[in-house]
């Protein structure tokens, strides 16, 4: 009697092979239970922005190569302008520098071949001056431009002496303190009156001085 009513409270317990079995059941449903969620297809929210991800990639490596020939662009333009180096603008204002130009009486038609008689040319008698009027001997370049503005073709020359050219025809002798540009026409003009541009690039302060005056050839 002890003995069946022990066995009757004795619980039913796997033994052996049992337990085993049991165990692999468990393995197999986490196994289908992962399965299933790695198989899941993604929210529409997780898609909707993956594909924001792509685009904004996109967009930065475009704007990137953008950027990279922008600055190409810029650098080679940058290195085809010469830099002259200058003093800052206060510095310059303390200084005696040309803020204008003075085209001599003097300037007019000349002849600078002795064997062909007659006006074959321009001298100009040039002078810049400073901020005061004061003539000044500043360094510099010239552009000369004439034109006979009654003819069809109004253009008879232009002519650019450098630094040094200018330098070699500066006058500072006797009643003179000016330069002194000789100017071969290219096209003979066909009337007395001309029209002459003087361009002068202060080399100092690499500011351009314009000045124009009507000239006859023969007094």
């Amino acid at each position: 009697m002890r003995d069946r009513a022990s066995a009757s409270r004795t619980p039913n317990v796997p033994q052996g092979g049992a337990w085993a079995r049991s165990g692999l059941a468990l393995v197999a449903c986490a196994a289908m239970v992962a399965v299933v969620g790695c198989g899941a297809k993604p929210s529409a929210v997780n898609i909707e922005l993956r594909k924001k991800n792509e685009a904004l990639a996109s967009e930065i490596a475009n704007l990137k190569t953008d950027l990279a020939a922008r600055d190409s662009k810029i650098q080679s333009f940058e290195a085809s302008i010469p830099t002259v180096p200058t003093l800052p603008s206060e510095r310059l204002n303390e200084l005696y520098t040309a803020h204008g130009l003075v085209l001599g009486r003097l300037t007019g038609g000349a002849d600078l071949d002795p064997e062909k008689p007659g006006v074959d040319a321009l001298k100009i008698y040039v002078v810049p001056i400073d901020a005061s009027g004061d003539e000044l001997k500043a360094a510099g370049t010239f552009k000369v431009e004439a034109f006979d503005l009654a003819a069809a073709d109004p253009r008879v020359g232009m002519w650019e002496f450098s630094v040094e050219e200018s330098k070699a025809h500066w006058n500072g002798s006797g009643l003179l303190y000016e330069y002194v540009l000789p100017c071969p026409f290219e096209t003979l003009p066909a009337h007395n009156e001309i029209t002459v541009k003087v361009t002068f690039t202060d080399a100092l302060t690499q500011r351009q001085i314009v000045e124009q005056k009507i000239v006859k050839l023969r007094s």
